[in-house]
């Protein structure tokens, strides 16, 4: 299986996602925002998989992976 994007593009978005996990990690609101709405389609994936209603687990999801964040 081929990669869609050239592996420069990728390593400069990982690069950017880190930078704006930092910043998350520090305190910025819109940085932590930005996180959630890149990550939102494999929250939601995820949420499937768990016992809980899907809207409880979006809800779960996000709340661990901000607590992850800002602990």
């Amino acid at each position: 299986m081929q990669n869609s994007e050239p592996e420069e593009t990728t390593t400069i978005l990982d690069q950017a996602f880190s930078l704006m996990v930092d910043r998350a990690k520090s305190g910025d609101n819109e940085a932590l925002i930005r996180i959630l709405e890149e990550m939102q389609s494999e929250i939601d994936s995820l949420a499937g998989f768990l016992k809980l209603p899907k809207e409880e687990g979006i809800q779960e999801i996000t709340t661990r992976f901000i607590e992850k964040i800002r602990g």
